[in-house]
């Protein structure tokens, strides 16, 4: 039975990737630096919150999401596979003309679960870097939300 649900922003979150992260001119994140650095995924470190992650995920009472602004591509695949943990369920762009704004991402991906029975009672978390999405997801869904103060919450 599933009593708790905590999802997880990556990047600055629980995952550092300042070494293919910069700000344009105008404090956005430079999507085509980003894109022309994906390759090197595995390179990406876990942060201090990736503990807890992990045991999350080993805890079998609780649903585990990554939600994520990322286009997963095959690097990112493995760095989740081989060295962060796989989640129960994961949630990203689909393709780089996904355009969404990360909240309307998130909340488009989430929106499932909170209408399915086996998830009615569970006690929802979720870890975010970027203050706009994290108030947009947790005001939408009444769940708790925790600030995870980063360089990369763009």
């Amino acid at each position: 039975m599933i009593k708790r649900i905590a999802i997880y922003d990556m990047d600055g979150t629980i995952v550092c990737s300042m070494h293919r992260y910069r700000t344009g001119d105008n404090g956005n994140i430079d999507l085509q630096y980003w894109r022309d650095n994906q390759h090197r995924a595995m390179e990406d470190s876990l942060l201090p919150l990736a503990e807890q992650y992990q045991r999350d995920l080993a805890d079998n009472s609780c649903y585990v999401i990554i939600a994520t602004a990322r286009v997963l591509n095959q690097p990112d695949m493995q760095f989740i596979d081989e060295i962060l943990g796989k989640p129960d369920y994961i949630i990203s762009r689909q393709g780089n003309n996904d355009t969404r704004s990360g909240k309307k991402l998130k909340i488009s991906g989430l929106s499932k679960f909170f209408n399915l029975v086996n998830f009615k009672n569970a006690a929802a978390v979720f870890y975010e870097d970027n203050v706009e999405y994290l108030k947009a997801v947790c005001d939408r869904f009444k769940i708790t939300g925790v600030y995870i103060p980063s360089n990369q919450g763009h």
